[in-house]
């Protein structure tokens, strides 16, 4: 078979986006500030942190304790919901007529946090400059789905919560 255009079609070169070193996170991780209680695993006593940073996969750690790269943590945490009083939600809700459901929107307050055990993995290790505190970079392992689900319901509420109070403040 003759063909008048016997060159042959070059595939376009896919070019795909690499995330930056600041961005290989898993989860989305939000600024927020709250206490936390940990035990060191295989050691006696709780001691006192503060998280300055939560995702739905880990946190940041500030604290005044020295800890080893892999160490494992037990968490005990309780999320800051107080911002929860100001906020509503659309929520949706169905209602049996003769002509069947009929959904309805209403707006409710979201509920409350529960208080969760969390184990975290010391990921990454730093000095916070400006509290003057050591600071880690927790993986959490082990996690419950349950837990998961309220910790990125959080996320996604602390988020509204957030962009809310900032778009007000401009």
């Amino acid at each position: 078979m003759f063909s008048f255009f016997s060159r042959k079609k070059k595939t376009p070169k896919v070019l795909r986006a690499q995330p930056s070193a600041a961005q290989k996170r898993a989860s989305f991780r939000m600024p927020v500030e709250f206490d936390v209680l940990y035990t060191l695993r295989g050691r006696a006593g709780r001691r006192h942190g503060r998280a300055t940073d939560l995702s739905a996969g880990g946190l940041r750690l500030a604290t005044d304790e020295d800890l080893v790269r892999g160490s494992v943590l037990d968490l005990d945490i309780r999320l800051p919901d107080d911002f929860l009083a100001e906020m509503k939600i659309e929520k949706e809700l169905f209602e049996q007529t003769p002509f069947g459901l009929r959904p309805e929107s209403i707006k409710v307050q979201p509920p409350p946090f529960a208080p969760m055990r969390l184990h975290g993995e010391v990921r990454a290790t730093f000095i916070d400059r400006r509290r003057g505190t050591f600071a880690y970079g927790l993986q959490f392992v082990e996690v419950d789905a349950k837990v998961h689900e309220e910790l990125e319901r959080f996320i996604h509420l602390w988020q509204l919560h957030y962009i809310r109070n900032r778009r007000g403040n401009d």
